[in-house]
């Protein structure tokens, strides 16, 4: 049975999928799409946010420790199961596991701070 994650966690981990698909599309270069309705390009100010969302997460992300850090993003980026975060980090599983909910919480709780959520 999965542990039921707080609410503000879950907007952290909504936040942090975010971030990656924005960070994605600016290394990509995909920042200035054509809407749907039309072909008609997007606003600048539309582009500026996604870069100023991705900075701003970034910001608060490297207010982490390092291996936290490592925990989400191997989570969710790579998608990758807490065994294999162990076996990444060189730590037991419950250490993978205790780091990967101390991560979402303080990063939960920075984005708060920052006005992020």
């Amino acid at each position: 049975m999965q542990p039921k994650i707080p609410p503000l966690e879950i907007l952290a981990i909504i936040a942090l999928r975010q971030w990656l698909r924005d960070r994605n599309a600016i290394r990509n270069g995909r920042t200035c799409h054509y809407q749907r309705s039309g072909y008609r390009e997007r606003r600048q100010r539309d582009c500026d946010a996604t870069l100023v969302r991705a900075i701003d997460f970034e910001r608060a992300l490297s207010t982490l420790p390092v291996d936290q850090q490592a925990a989400l993003l191997v989570t969710y980026h790579v998608g990758a199961p807490r065994i294999q975060i162990a076996h990444a980090l060189e730590c037991s599983y419950r250490h993978a596991h205790t780091l990967l909910n101390t991560a979402r919480a303080r990063l939960a709780r920075t984005l708060e701070r920052l006005d992020l959520l």
